[in-house]
Parts: C-alpha cells; sequence; structure tokens
C-alpha cells in the first residue's frame, strides 16, 4: 500500500510573482483527483511537528527566529526564500503529515508512502532559511526514523535539479545517514562538488552526483550504476527520496533535460534499491518543480510507479530531442572516490 499526504492550508504560504507557488502542488491535486486509483490511495493527516522533532536538525534560536518573523507579519529572509504570517504554522503542519508517512512505513503500516509537501525542504540549513525553504523536512524525517524507530542507517537521495546542501549539511559528520545527492553542476546553490564527502565520523557518508547540464536520462543509468553498490555496503533500514521534478527538460529554475520518463526510471531505481536493502521502506517527500503541469505529471507517474513496480509511464511531454551526454565519467570518478 503506498500511503499519501496533502495539506489542504498550503496556500496560506503565498508570494505573488514567487516560483514556489500554490499552483504548484493544486496542479499536483487535480491530477491526482482525475485519476481514480490515486484518488483512492489512503490519506494520512497529523498534528504538526513537534517542537523536539524540529529541534533535532535545526537550532533552537533559529525556530524562534522564524517563528517570530511570521508572528510579526512575515516578508523576505533572504533574497530567493519568503514567509507570510502563516507560514511557521504551515511548515509545521506538512513536516507533521511526512512524520505521520515515515511512521506508517517504518511501523509496516505502509509499503512506502510521498508526502505531497510545501515549501520545499532541502535547502534550509540547521540555522538558516534559504533557497525556498524554511524547515530540512527530509533531514528532519531521518533523523525522526532513527529516534523514534531505532533505524540505525537511512539512506537519504536527493534527485532534485539543485544540490541539497541543507541536508547534506545536517548529516556531514554523521555517518548514520548516507547521503547521496544528485544535481546540475555549478548552478545554485554552488554546492555539491564531487569532492564533498563528508567529515571526521562522517567521511564517505556523503557521495554528491554533480552533472553536467544536458544529461538527459542517462541520469537513470547513472543510478542505476552506482545506488546498489552504495547501498549494498551501507544497509539502511529506510530510504528517504527528496523528489524534484525540476530535472524535467521543461522547468524554468535549470537544464538537466530529463523527461518524465526519466524520472520515474530514476525512481524505479531507487524503489529497487530500497526493496533490496530496506524490506521496501521508502519514504518521498516533494521538493521543487516549478512548471505546474509537468510537476504534476511527475508526481502522478511516481505514484503509480510506487503503487505498481510495472506500470506503464505516462510522459504526456514526451522524450527531449537532444543527444544524450555520456555519464562514463562522472559513473567512474565516483567509483574511485567511494570505493566501489
Amino acid at each position: 500500500m503506498t500511503a499519501t499526504t496533502f495539506l489542504d492550508e498550503h496556500a496560506r504560504h503565498a508570494q505573488p510573482g514567487h516560483p514556489e507557488r500554490p499552483a504548484r502542488l493544486e496542479a499536483v491535486r487535480d491530477a491526482i483527483e482525475a485519476d481514480p486509483a490515486l484518488a483512492a490511495l489512503p490519506r494520512l493527516d497529523a498534528a504538526p511537528a513537534p517542537r523536539k522533532a524540529l529541534e533535532r536538525i535545526h537550532f533552537p534560536e533559529y525556530l524562534d527566529l522564524v517563528e517570530a518573523f511570521c508572528e510579526s507579519g512575515g516578508g523576505d529572509l533572504d533574497i530567493d526564500t519568503y514567509a507570510t504570517p502563516d507560514s511557521f504554522e504551515v511548515v509545521r503542519q506538512s513536516v507533521g503529515n511526512l512524520l505521520a508517512l515515515v511512521d506508517a512505513v517504518m511501523a509496516g503500516g505502509a509499503d512506502n508512502a510521498f508526502a505531497l509537501a510545501r515549501p520545499p525542504g532541502h535547502h534550509a540549513r540547521p540555522a538558516q532559511a534559504m533557497g525556498f525553504c524554511l524547515l530540512a523536512n527530509a533531514a528532519i524525517a531521518a533523523r525522526h526514523a532513527q529516534m523514534e524507530h531505532g533505524a540505525d542507517r537511512v539512506l537519504v537521495i536527493d534527485l532534485d535539479v539543485h544540490h541539497g546542501n541543507g541536508t547534506q549539511e545536517c548529516f556531514y559528520d554523521d555517518p548514520s545517514v548516507l547521503f547521496v545527492s544528485s544535481h546540475q553542476a555549478e548552478i545554485y546553490p554552488g554546492t555539491g562538488r564531487l569532492e564533498e564527502t563528508g567529515a571526521e565520523a562522517g567521511e564517505g557518508a556523503t557521495v554528491n552526483l554533480p552533472l553536467p547540464a544536458g544529461a538527459g536520462d542517462e541520469v537513470a543509468g547513472l543510478y542505476r550504476d552506482l545506488l546498489p553498490p552504495l547501498a549494498a555496503r551501507f544497509r539502511p533500514n529506510l530510504v528517504v527520496l527528496s523528489f524534484g521534478a525540476d530535472p524535467h527538460r521543461l522547468d524554468p529554475l535549470a537544464g538537466l533535460n530529463m523527461s518524465v520518463a526519466g524520472l520515474v526510471d530514476t525512481v524505479g531505481v531507487i524503489q529497487e534499491v530500497a526493496d533490496a536493502e530496506a524490506d521496501g521502506r521508502l519514504v518521498v517527500t516533494l521538493e521543487g518543480g516549478y512548471l505546474p503541469d509537468v510537476l504534476a505529471a511527475s508526481v502522478t507517474a511516481v505514484l503509480r510507479r510506487l503503487v505498481d513496480p510495472t506500470s506503464v509511464i505516462d510522459d504526456p511531454f514526451g522524450p527531449t530531442s537532444r543527444p544524450p551526454i555520456d555519464l562514463s565519467p562522472l559513473t567512474a570518478a565516483v567509483r574511485q572516490r567511494h570505493g566501489l
């Protein structure tokens, strides 16, 4: 069984003209409701994330700052990241729903799950909002699984087109979390180099896959080459996936040039790894994707794959016409650096 969450109050976090806008999730909701099988998936609702869950990742002073900023009327936290008077309440509820999915998957009440979250989280640092993100959603979920369910080892994968610098920072010296991020190189936020592999006890537990612009659907093959041996060595109890649809060829914020089919094939590899190494325990949380129709098509296709790994991919936008880029040099470099 695949469980989901949808935050009905998400539109209370909105700023006119901003790319991270309610229309993103509204398009996803409409696409799910138009598909009877997806509309019938169990939807979990929960209380807002408790403060202790947030403080496992974020400094208390930072949480106090964001809460007070919202209570004072909100505004711009930085050049990219806004908050409204309701944003702290909205993001706490969104994270609470994500934690409910972790609880369900870890307890066996669901095989896998997809949290349709807003705002995204993977750029949020322990003490700083960044890149549209207020709380480090995936990191909070991973630590929750460890502290509340005894998950000794959590594999966190980031499939957004931008490097998950916040998630990386949360676990950079922690060997109990293996962080794997594929992202377009040399764009925002400027981190995620191959050489960034962790620090101290966490050395080797950060694996960055910086992709050239235009990499296209060869990304799925890269994951198929590298993820199984990484996961087999690490032996995770849970896989958490930060899924962004912004690697898609039509997304306005980057240029990785993937198709819906390529994104879903990549998620399929991740699902196979979760099946092989973590008894199928896979929790997905939504990150970027800034063309609502593409985001909706991508999310619904991923949901169908989670429900049925043999499902036929519906790709209304089709493949790219640009030739693929050879990623074998990157594969070889990652293998050498991480001893695969």
